[in-house]
């Protein structure tokens, strides 16, 4: 969770607020938001060591599912990315919604399972959180990491087609409006 919300929150922010270096030099306006979740997820990548060691230090088994977290990193980035892209082409326009962005954030982790497991919550409730994108995400890699089970075909499909539906809608807006970014802010 925290390398999405910190990754689309730069995103957004880079794209809205480096309007300064848009209006003086052409670059492509998504690289801000490349850059930010590229560099989201090496450090995601970087982070698994220290997990690793922690995970043996504390005696928590290490399952050959944790070779497939770039996988899931790869389709979490394209969530992150396409979010990005669609919330900043909005925020170009509104910039009240970048700051509500992270009031959004806020509630979306409460509303994704990462500090309780859905299998704690009434099947009712359980059905309305699969709704959220990121819950599907998040099970990936909990499957991977903590269970060591390889998750379901469908769960991987579920992931990644939340992923390339965000992404292509965000790539679609952005791509539609870029060319105003520099005129608009």
């Amino acid at each position: 969770w925290n390398v999405f919300s910190q990754t689309s929150s730069s995103a957004i922010y880079s794209l809205v607020w480096g309007s300064d270096l848009l209006q003086r030099i052409y670059i492509p306006r998504s690289i801000f938001a490349i850059a930010s979740i590229g560099t989201g997820l090496i450090n995601l990548l970087l982070s698994i060591v220290p997990l690793v060691l922690v995970m043996l230090v504390i005696g928590t088994p290490i399952h050959a599912t944790i070779l497939l977290v770039p996988l899931a990193m790869l389709l979490l980035g394209l969530f992150s990315l396409g979010i990005s892209l669609l919330i900043s082409t909005v925020g170009i326009y509104f910039f009240d919604v970048v700051e509500m962005y992270g009031i959004v954030l806020m509630a979306w982790m409460y509303l994704t399972p990462i500090i309780y497991t859905l299998d704690l919550l009434p099947e009712r409730i359980q059905r309305l959180l699969l709704l959220n994108p990121m819950v599907h995400l998040v099970e990936l890699f909990r499957n991977l990491i903590l269970y060591g089970k390889i998750p379901t075909l469908e769960s991987w499909l579920i992931s990644a087609g939340v992923a390339l539906g965000s992404f292509l809608l965000g790539w679609l807006v952005f791509t539609s409006k870029s060319d105003e970014f520099a005129y608009r802010t």
